[in-house]
């Protein structure tokens, strides 16, 4: 911990060179080491804090600075993630997870500064490998881990929302003649419009061009389907490379694509809409879903393992619409609603200090 005030003034210039990504990797090890100590003390906090405004105040690069807001999202979102986490660590005491939940919002206000400049500093040299690199393109990740959602706006104007365990890349300057972009998990998309500048999307297998329109991509990894959802405006989907103009279809408000890359084959189809954007407002809506689905979206919604024991619950279908309900809500929910009980087995200690997912076994009712 840091006290005197030779101390902190030596700390302050060394913290300086870090924000502006100019001191040397043994410096910038020893500045990263003091953000993360959890026991500073208050000085060291209000150092941090104030050197943090004044840099603020004086960059001028806008494109850093739209770097650091992405940046300061995700470390939210990675604190609300870790109090959601609390949360179900005790589905079945309340009292236990309310005091759990107070104590990581007590330390929030102290996390978020050291963990907010120490992601800077790596944005920092993400953009100083850029001056050093022009002729290379430099990408951006976002990620979200399970459990949670974000939303962002891209340096075009562009609105993305990103739900739970997904990946979105951008490059930290879009091309000259297109903006384009690439998606593992689920997005919802409201692009800035920009006749000259098409708003590209690789999706798995899917190519996706748009010019400014809303629309929503599913397109996991460990999922079958990759599904594009159009609201507004118009889409084309295209095979290739962009420049080869191959076009297959074009999508219009209300169709759903849904492209099984294994088998080939894409299906267009309409269907409700918000049912598959509701997430973005916070809604779990299921209408006529086979339960696999159900669990599936539970699953990656509270970051669980939801297990359908009986074979036979597989199809059966569930109708329902969820706003901020808790896990233990929806599954008391469940289990009136439907012929099915459930157990919550303990979580399992890892080789890492770490715990498996709250692992949830479903089986039919008799």
């Amino acid at each position: 911990m840091l006290k005197s005030e030779k101390v902190n003034s030596e700390f302050s210039a060394l913290f300086v060179k870090y924000m502006k990504g100019t001191c040397s990797f043994e410096e910038a090890q020893h500045v990263i080491g003091v953000l993360e100590n959890p026991h500073n003390d208050e000085q060291i906090l209000d150092e941090i804090s104030g050197q943090w405004d004044k840099w603020q105040a004086v960059e001028n690069n806008e494109e850093l600075k739209f770097a650091h807001k992405v940046t300061m999202d995700r470390i939210l979102d990675r604190l609300h993630h870790k109090i959601r986490l609390q949360e179900d660590e005790d589905l079945r005491d309340n009292s236990k997870r309310k005091t759990i939940v107070s104590v990581f919002i007590k330390f929030a206000a102290i996390l978020i500064i050291p963990l907010f400049i120490y992601s800077a500093y790596l944005t920092a040299t993400v953009f100083k490998a850029k001056s050093e690199k022009s002729s290379q393109t430099i990408w951006q990740t976002i990620k979200t881990p399970a459990g949670i959602q974000t939303d962002f706006v891209l340096p075009d104007g562009s609105h993305v929302w990103l739900n739970s365990g997904s990946v979105f890349k951008y490059p930290v300057s879009f091309a000259e003649d297109k903006r384009q972009v690439e998606l593992n998990g689920e997005a919802y998309f409201d692009v800035a419009k920009d006749a000259s500048h098409p708003f590209l999307v690789k999706a798995g297998k899917m190519n996706i061009e748009v010019k400014g329109t809303r629309f929503d991509v599913i397109s996991y990894p460990d999922e079958v389907l990759t599904e594009l959802i159009l609201v507004s405006g118009s889409v084309r989907l295209f095979s290739g490379k962009y420049e080869d103009n191959k076009t297959i279809t074009n999508i219009k408000p209300g169709e759903c694509a849904a492209l099984n890359a294994a088998k080939n084959k894409l299906i267009i189809s309409k269907v409700d809409i918000a049912k598959y954007t509701a997430w973005k407002e916070g809604l779990l809506i299921f209408r006529d879903d086979p339960m696999n689905e159900v669990v599936r979206k539970l699953n990656r919604w509270f970051n669980v393992e939801i297990i359908l024991q009986s074979p036979e619950l597989k199809e059966y279908v569930y109708t329902a619409t969820y706003k901020d309900e808790t896990l233990p809500q929806i599954l008391e929910l469940l289990k009136i609603s439907a012929p099915v009980k459930y157990n919550i087995t303990e979580r399992k200690r890892l080789g890492d200090n770490s715990y498996s997912k709250r692992k949830i076994i479903i089986t039919k009712r008799r």
